[in-house]
């Protein structure tokens, strides 16, 4: 059983680091989103903090208001697609918690889940951004998006589902936990 206390260990400490990046999105899109809004203020030709639209540009390399206000959307909408998926996460690092282990059919799912919410929430997000980005007429050689790394992770966590899966089925043949 010393393997499963280091698993236990392992996920409480993964659990802890997912729960940081994910209230660190939630701020970032925050963050966006209020700049967003000073933006809107500013192309109204309104002050945020005693700093006028003349005083922006001379402290930013922007190509215009409008382009900073697509950008931040655009930043927005990644980090709450990056905090999402963080959060789906974090709630199957606490329910492996209280489990006791991974090895059982809903934690299996919940892993499952996320696999394909990892595959094909970035997508979306990815989609979504390059239409702003098209709409907005933003350069896209500022920006690389690439979706081979959520790919990866999201096949990577559907086959680590089928190994919880499998070692859920070998519990339940052997219930005792002793080496069959």
């Amino acid at each position: 059983m010393k393997t499963l206390q280091t698993i236990q260990k392992t996920f409480r400490v993964f659990q802890i680091l997912t729960e940081i990046a994910m209230i660190l999105s939630f701020v970032w899109a925050g963050l966006a989103l209020l700049g967003m809004l000073c933006g809107a203020v500013w192309y109204g030709g309104g002050t945020v903090v005693g700093i006028g639209q003349a005083q922006l540009y001379s402290l930013t390399k922007t190509g215009g208001l409008i382009q900073m206000i697509a950008v931040l959307l655009t930043d927005a909408i990644l980090a709450l697609t990056d905090g999402t998926l963080l959060a789906f996460a974090l709630a199957y690092f606490k329910a492996e918690q209280a489990d006791g282990t991974p090895f059982i059919y809903g934690g299996a799912e919940q892993i499952k889940r996320l696999g394909i919410l990892t595959i094909v929430l970035p997508l979306v997000a990815a989609i979504v951004a390059a239409v702003i980005y098209a709409v907005f007429d933003l350069p896209q050689g500022s920006v690389e998006w690439s979706n081979l790394t959520s790919l990866g992770l999201g096949i990577v966590l559907i086959l680590a589902s089928l190994i919880f899966r499998y070692g859920a089925e070998l519990e339940t043949k052997n219930p005792s936990g002793n080496p069959v």
